[in-house]
């Protein structure tokens, strides 16, 4: 049986963090460079953290490239807690079955690509319980560019897998998401369970468009989009 690897965003694939994300970014920036606000008007959607990190040093005039890994690790401290204390914090509809479906089949392996710093996916996965359920990934901590974090999270799953063959599809809510698997080599699924529609995911080139993650068994099978893209 061909082995696959399904590797999935975080934010607006499968959870809702209830801003804690974004409070947390805004609390380092307070922190670090007395930035007050520092997230406003900032459109996250799709973006690794250090990428968002840079683009608020850049807008707001302050700090530069050496402050944006201090900036991370104060964002990190914070993450935790706020998640924790988030009242809008919530898993995605069909994404406890999802990942159950896929668990229960074989030479099936579950990850992440995801713009999160590691410790900041892990801290708003811990949460819902789910971190057991991705047990490689690629991370904004692993790269700025997004398709290159891909690239990381297949070449880190297939050595898990030890099939260096093994086909592997990205599922993920952003234009971003979609252009940097393809950007990679690797087939894209849109979700319509972030901020942009199915239209505007299927606009971006995504392989499948999904509304939400419910009823896996209409959709894993989709074979026909995999292909067991070369990872250099």
């Amino acid at each position: 049986m061909k082995k696959r690897i399904y590797l999935f965003d975080v934010d607006g694939t499968l959870l809702w963090s209830g801003r804690a994300g974004v409070r947390g970014l805004e609390a380092a920036f307070e922190k670090v460079l007395g930035i007050e606000r520092g997230m406003e008007g900032i459109v996250c959607d799709g973006k690794t953290d250090p990428a968002i990190v840079r683009e608020v040093l850049s807008a707001r005039g302050r700090g530069g490239p050496e402050s944006i890994e201090e900036i991370l690790e104060s964002y990190v401290k914070h993450l935790p807690g706020l998640v924790s204390s988030a009242d809008g914090y919530r898993i995605l509809p069909g994404v406890i079955e999802t990942l159950e479906y896929l668990h229960g089949r074989e030479g099936i392996l579950c990850g992440l690509a995801t713009g999160n710093v590691e410790p900041g996916a892990r801290a708003k996965l811990e949460r819902g319980g789910l971190n057991k359920d991705f047990p490689v990934g690629g991370f904004g901590s692993d790269s700025e560019d997004r398709a290159e974090l891909v690239r990381i999270a297949v070449r880190r799953a297939r050595e898990l897998l030890k099939d260096d063959r093994a086909d592997a599809v990205i599922i993920g809510d952003t234009p971003r998401d979609v252009a940097a698997a393809h950007a990679a080599g690797v087939p894209a699924w849109g979700v319509a369970s972030g901020h942009f529609d199915a239209a505007a995911l299927s606009a971006a080139g995504a392989d499948l468009v999904l509304e939400d993650l419910r009823n896996p068994e209409t959709w894993v099978e989709r074979t026909a989009v995999f292909r067991a893209a070369p990872i250099s």
